[in-house]
């Protein structure tokens, strides 16, 4: 298309010289047998004519350095199209979910401190002097244990959607490494890195809760070694009374005294 024009843009030029030219030669035409050439007035003609192409020249370069400049903007405003986020939410929503299922031990301050003096009492204070039996300890080492193993669990299930996900996050990294690389101008450049800077994110959160989740199993198991102390300790002190030891007593034996 610029050939094109530049070609039209000569040939207008070419044509006004030639008019030029004739406008000279008309008035020799018109008189006696002598031939008369205005020298002056075809080299003034000749000198418009170089003049006017040279800005024409001008005016084609302007117009190349904006047409080269549209295409460089409406190559930088190409938008990619391509997107992970989708899949960056619905991953992210599936492994909330499981986080959201904690069972046992929440992870909200509120309830897990409500949960915490319910499933680890301390016997030693004075509200369980006197009232420890052995039905409600094997009671409350049963609501542990069922609490270790909800909270173990959590973490396995955590730990299984964020492996799922690993190789449908290393084809999205190909296709958006892929995508950056021919990335035609800088929003699709700018579009692919945010959408790899949000797989990182994603990354990074679910490593997150795994840690949240197998800590908090930790954290679990850890209490309730020390709660089976405490209660064992609450125990011997229900089975060994408040420490007084046996006092001697005669008793009649089959009508007799005892020895």
């Amino acid at each position: 298309m610029r050939r094109h024009i530049w070609h039209r843009c000569q040939q207008k030029i070419i044509g006004m010289a030639l008019i030029g030219l004739m406008a000279v030669a008309a008035p020799i035409s018109a008189q006696a047998d002598v031939p008369v050439i205005d020298v002056s007035n075809l080299t003034q003609n000749v000198l418009t004519a170089a003049r006017t192409l040279e800005e024409v020249n001008n005016q084609l370069t302007q117009l190349q350095q904006g047409i080269s400049m549209l295409e460089n903007q409406s190559r930088n405003l190409t938008s990619l199209p391509f997107s992970v986020l989708s899949q960056l939410q619905s991953s992210m929503g599936q492994i909330n979910q499981l986080m959201g299922q904690a069972q046992s031990l929440a992870y909200t301050v509120q309830q897990v401190q409500q949960q915490f003096r319910t499933l680890y009492p301390n016997y030693q204070s004075p509200s369980f002097q006197g009232n420890v039996t052995q039905a409600g300890l094997l009671a409350d080492a049963n609501a542990r244990w069922q609490a270790s193993i909800n909270t173990f669990q959590q973490t396995i299930d955590v730990q299984s959607q964020i492996v799922a996900t690993i190789p449908a996050d290393q084809a999205d990294l190909s296709s958006l490494v892929t995508k950056s690389q021919g990335a035609v101008g800088a929003l699709q450049a700018i579009q692919s890195s945010n959408q790899l800077l949000a797989l990182q994110s994603r990354q990074l959160s679910a490593t997150q809760d795994l840690i949240a989740a197998d800590a908090r199993a930790q954290a679990a198991n850890a209490m309730q070694n020390a709660e089976v102390q405490s209660a064992a300790q609450a125990e011997w002190q229900r089975f060994y009374g408040n420490g007084v030891g046996y006092t001697f007593a005669p008793v009649n034996l089959f009508g007799g005294s005892a020895p």
